[in-house]
């Protein structure tokens, strides 16, 4: 089976811009409230670091979602995720398709949801039909559900 890669398009552009403006932000704000020294303004400083930090880093990463195929596992790579998951197909209990993402439920563990609502209406098309058809392959239980993540 083919495996299944989603280029997201402007996503990853505004993540970047949004975290230099929040490190900027922090470290000036630090620099600024130098002067006048007091808890406050250095927990604000950090926080805006932090905020920047944490918008930039997943940013770095690679703009793509993408699910590879392969004898016996599964490895998922998300959009903003640090590193991928590997699924043995022998965890996978069901796959749920709803209007908000698919969840992959495993044995014994937290299942694995994969938001879709900020996906182009091609790609959630693409990443629908492919779970569909990696389903029916692989002979996973697969369900509709219109709530959210299940």
């Amino acid at each position: 089976m083919e495996n299944l890669s989603i280029k997201h398009k402007a996503h990853i552009v505004l993540r970047r811009i949004v975290g230099i403006i929040g490190i900027i932000c922090g470290i000036l704000y630090i620099i600024i409230s130098i002067g006048e020294p007091g808890a406050l303004h250095i927990i604000l400083g950090i926080f805006w670091i932090l905020f920047g930090i944490a918008y930039f880093i997943p940013a770095l990463s690679p703009g793509d979602s993408s699910v590879i195929v392969s004898n016996g596992f599964i490895k998922v790579r998300w959009l903003n995720w640090i590193r991928s998951v590997t699924i043995q197909d022998s965890e996978i209990e069901k796959i749920i398709i709803s209007r908000l993402g698919i969840s992959i439920h495993r044995k014994e563990k937290k299942p694995l949801n994969l938001p879709i609502d900020f996906f182009e209406l091609d790609q959630k098309k693409a990443a629908y039909t492919y779970f569909i058809e990696l389903s029916a392959k692989k002979n996973f239980s697969i369900e509709r559900s219109d709530k959210g993540f299940v």
